[in-house]
């Protein structure tokens, strides 16, 4: 009996024994397991901040350029990041251009940031109705800018650009595109779109314009065109787009309306692909 009994707490010892020792290599396996992830997890977030600071520079870069196209104005606005950190002297910039400004573009700023949109807006329309000669500047209405950091929209009336009825850009306008194309050619990773946009009145019939289609695609095309053979913006960084009479900026029912949509935009955005590449790292 006594001998079974030695046997019994023999057997449950090492039984104990067997048990503790597969615990043991469960939670060493699930620390190394562990140990594993955190490295993974410490490599991704050096990936991340890498990737955080290339597109930071490139934010970086693309605001240089907006600050390039506002000319050299004693009241430049640095774009800073998400309107922050704003200095008296950018303070006392900004006040000093919307002096300038229209009652009504001043009373679209509902933020610090729009404050610092508009008013770089401001600058940039008036630098390049500088590279305009006098007798070729149109109404102030002619030239519009809007910057939403860090895209730039610029949206030209066709009377800038264009002959009446024609889709040929004149050569009034090519100081005001080389300005654009010379922002364009220092900046690799901007690409840039044209949209050309018609009113809704139908095109005369047997004219060698089928309709607004045609002439909205056409004339983006033609301002594709002088960019990258006047101006040797290449052509795989150049967008042409036509959008007809369907995006209309004012009432098609007034001449003045009607002027206003007959207008082409071009659009400076960062490089999709770049921000891909980046994202993707």
């Amino acid at each position: 009996m006594y001998k079974i009994a030695t046997i019994s707490l023999l057997f449950t010892i090492l039984l104990t024994s067997c048990v503790s020792k597969k615990k043991f290599n469960q939670v060493e396996n699930q620390k190394i397991a562990l140990q594993e992830e955190i490295s993974n997890l410490k490599s991704e977030r050096e990936a991340c901040n890498e990737n955080y600071a290339d597109l930071k520079d490139e934010v970086l870069s693309y605001k240089q350029k907006i600050a390039e196209l506002q000319g050299d104005s004693e009241d430049k606005i640095e774009l800073t990041s998400n309107g922050q950190l704003v200095s008296e002297d950018m303070k006392t910039n900004i006040r000093r251009v919307f002096s300038k400004m229209p009652v009504e573009q001043r009373s679209d700023a509902k933020t610090l940031e729009d404050s610092i949109n508009l008013a770089v807006a401001y600058n940039i329309k008036s630098n390049l109705l500088k590279q305009m000669k006098e007798e070729d500047r149109i109404a102030d209405e002619a030239i519009e800018v809007d910057v939403s950091e860090p895209i730039v929209r610029i949206t030209l009336t066709d009377k800038v650009l264009f002959k009446s009825g024609s889709y040929w850009v004149d050569k009034k306008a090519y100081n005001l595109l080389a300005r654009i194309a010379e922002v364009i050619n220092s900046e690799p990773n901007i690409d840039v779109r044209v949209e050309g946009h018609s009113d809704n009145i139908k095109v005369a019939e047997e004219s060698y314009i089928v309709d607004n289609w045609d002439l909205s695609i056409r004339r983006a095309a033609s301002v594709v065109r002088t960019l990258e053979n006047e101006f040797q913006v290449s052509g795989d960084r150049l967008i042409a787009s036509g959008r007809s009479h369907y995006k209309p900026a004012a009432d098609n029912s007034t001449s003045e309306g009607r002027a206003k949509n007959r207008r082409t935009t071009i659009l400076l955005l960062p490089k999709i692909e770049r921000y891909q590449e980046l994202l993707n790292k």
